[in-house]
């Protein structure tokens, strides 16, 4: 019997991609099927349509927030109430290419008992010949088409385990992190995904086209903002001092002090910085830290990634280590 696919998309005065997700996810064959969509306030056509769509079709569910709530807020109200064993999550600028796919997100669960998250391939929606594989450390080239057990995944196109997100929730119904908004919002999950047991894989069965991956890497004030603030909300929420400091705190903030210099976005960097010294105080709190063994496991799995070539790459489930 196939599991139940929740699909969870957030919007906000993205109309016309909205529809075009939406077809997509319509033209799926999988037997067991809800669609959830959660609006973030927009002042478009965005709802019209959307009152349309949840009376035409009976799978799917809308929530309407008022208010940009943020993609991470947003999708834990539409969680909450998710009734699927399985949870996509699909960016509203993004679509499925065949019929098949969630059949094959399916078959790709079945196959990995132990995986809590699986990512797939991104394309832009542009130009499908550019990869968007940024959050991975593979050669995109090479591992377009292999399969392998990575460190994280990109939030635009990925499917969670219920099971596995219950048990790596931050809070009771807090799935992705609140206060992240949307910058770096899968970077915890991950970690809290190997920490309490759960892995997380990279799959080429479904290629997904977005339209944001043409413009990921532009470096907005915004953007830049955000960033920065979010480094001091992880090492809060998760990294156990001093264990990985040096790694995703210190040299990444030097990173990001190097971008903002160079894109003339220095003043959104230092105010991120400063937002996020009361935001590591206040994620200290859920006192949730990862154990010592998960941090060394985690730079295992990303520099296991960076060793993929033409041969078949095994990561052993207690090590975290690479075989190929």
């Amino acid at each position: 019997m196939s599991p139940r696919i929740s699909i969870i998309v957030i919007t906000r005065n993205r109309a016309e991609y909205l529809k075009e997700c939406v077809d997509s996810i319509l033209m799926q064959d999988y037997p067991d099927l809800e669609i959830r969509i959660g609006d973030n306030g927009s002042t478009d056509s965005t709802i019209e349509y959307l009152q349309q769509l949840a009376h035409s079709d009976p799978r799917v569910t809308t929530l309407f927030n008022g208010r940009n709530l943020g993609s991470c807020l947003g999708r834990n109200l539409l969680l909450q109430r998710a009734t699927g064993e399985l949870w996509f999550m699909i960016d509203d600028d993004a679509t499925f290419q065949h019929k098949d796919d969630l059949r094959n997100v399916a078959a790709a669960f079945e196959k990995h008992p132990k995986a809590g998250a699986m990512g797939f391939t991104v394309v832009n929606a542009n130009d499908p010949g550019t990869l968007n594989l940024w959050m991975y450390q593979a050669n995109p080239a090479i591992a377009r088409n292999k399969e392998f057990r990575s460190a994280q995944f990109a939030s635009c196109a990925v499917c969670f385990r219920r099971g596995a997100m219950e048990a790596a929730k931050f809070a009771s119904g807090e799935y992705f992190v609140n206060s992240f908004f949307y910058s770096w919002d899968e970077f915890p999950i991950a970690w809290r995904l190997l920490e309490t047991g759960w892995e997380c894989w990279y799959s080429p069965a479904v290629s997904i086209r977005h339209y944001g991956s043409a413009t990921i890497d532009v470096p907005t004030a915004h953007r830049v903002h955000l960033d920065a603030k979010s480094v001091g909300q992880f090492a809060g929420l998760i990294l156990p001092f001093p264990y990985g400091w040096w790694k995703y705190v210190v040299r990444l903030s030097l990173w990001m002090l190097k971008r903002a210099w160079r894109t003339h976005t220095l003043k959104a960097c230092l105010t991120g910085f400063l937002e996020g010294i009361p935001a590591f105080l206040a994620e200290r709190k859920k006192h949730i830290k990862v154990r010592h063994r998960t941090v060394r496991e985690f730079i295992a799995l990303v520099e296991a990634e960076r060793k993929i070539t033409n041969y078949e790459l095994r990561i052993t489930n207690d090590s975290g280590r690479s075989n190929s």
